[in-house]
């Protein structure tokens, strides 16, 4: 969780520029994006699948030019936070590119996609499964890097020197609305999601930034029906803190095993839960109902061309997403307060410019 001191500092930033700036590192060593995971991250993936996505305003409504691109949320993801951050284009998604469009991409691409999980049966007739995804990604290795690294040593310090995001697991916890979550199905999505991070390992990938799994009992979806009203459902977030505790020991076995393995554990679980509690000093008045729909009466969809909050930079979520300005705040505190959010092992990407 956020300490006090860091609390503090953040909050000095925000009454002097409205918040810290991302910098671009310096000397940046990281010369590509490559992400994966769901709709948290999914850059428009879906809106090219048959299921579709939220490819309709309001989503995108704050994004630059104020259109939709199936970004589940009214403006730029973290992801986004992190490329500006490095100094790095926006990355685009896999399904969006030709495939002569993908022979010239060096800086990175999206693979993520809305509903997916660890597991492959999650959601896996609407989604592109994460094995599928890193099915994708090992065609751009072997089929499109290629023609930009015409030697495999310098494919091979591409990879080595590019960042893997990875933002999965939520998905898995939910079988057609219900919630299952214990200690056995933790350890059991723990060692699905290692063996995938190795399959990544095996392509190439050395550097991780991984999202633990965000508290979903804090979704608007669900705290709509807490007593009170807006109240976290705490058997969910509870199941959820089974496979959150264990990550980071996972991630350091990883390393111990893995030649070249380092990662970045992000707890966006924590950071959530922090703006639940917290969010007045950042600006953020409204900490649990969406902001489209912008009420939370209904099934609480966000539709084509609904109305939605006036001033999303005061809501923490946009829909069961978070807004905009959270996805800022989670990086700005990633990124300049080092140990806090995000914590390093072997991988440097706290260098200001």
């Amino acid at each position: 969780m956020v300490s006090k001191m860091n609390v503090q500092s953040l909050t000095l930033c925000f009454v002097l520029n409205f918040l810290c700036p991302l910098s671009s590192a310096t000397n940046s060593s990281i010369p590509a994006l490559y992400v994966f995971g769901d709709s948290l991250i999914d850059s428009g993936n879906n809106i090219h699948l048959p299921s579709g996505g939220p490819n309709y305003l309001p989503y995108g409504i704050d994004f630059m030019g104020g259109k939709p691109t199936g970004r589940h949320t009214n403006g730029k993801t973290v992801v986004d936070f992190v490329a500006m951050h490095l100094g790095l284009p926006f990355t685009p998604p896999y399904l969006g590119l030709s495939n002569h469009q993908r022979n010239k991409v060096s800086t990175g691409i999206n693979y993520a996609s809305g509903g997916s999980g660890i597991l492959p049966g999650t959601n896996k007739d609407t989604s592109l499964t994460l094995d599928k995804q890193i099915e994708f990604f090992q065609r751009t290795v072997k089929h499109n890097l290629p023609k930009l690294f015409n030697e495999k040593e310098k494919l091979e310090k591409h990879l080595s020197e590019s960042l893997f995001f990875v933002s999965s697991g939520v998905n898995d916890h939910f079988s057609n609305g219900t919630f299952h979550g214990n200690r056995k199905f933790a350890l059991f999505l723990l060692n699905e999601f290692s063996l995938r991070i190795q399959r990544l390992h095996s392509l190439g990938a050395r550097r991780f930034f991984v999202n633990n799994v965000p508290p979903a009992g804090c979704f608007p979806s669900r705290a709509v029906y807490g007593k009170p009203r807006g109240k976290c459902a705490e058997d969910v977030n509870k199941g959820i803190s089974f496979y959150n505790r264990r990550l980071p020991q996972l991630l350091h076995d990883l390393r111990s095993k893995l030649p070249g393995f380092t990662f970045v554990h992000a707890d966006l679980y924590g950071f959530l839960l922090h703006m639940r509690q917290t969010g007045m000093i950042y600006g953020i008045v409204e900490t649990w109902k969406p902001c489209c729909p912008n009420t939370i009466y209904g099934d609480l969809h966000c539709r084509p061309n609904d109305v939605p909050c006036p001033n999303r930079n005061t809501h923490l979520f946009f829909d069961d997403h978070p807004t905009q300005i959270a996805n800022q705040i989670f990086a700005s505190l990633c990124f300049n307060n080092e140990g806090t959010i995000c914590k390093r092992s072997g991988l440097k990407l706290f260098q200001y410019a």
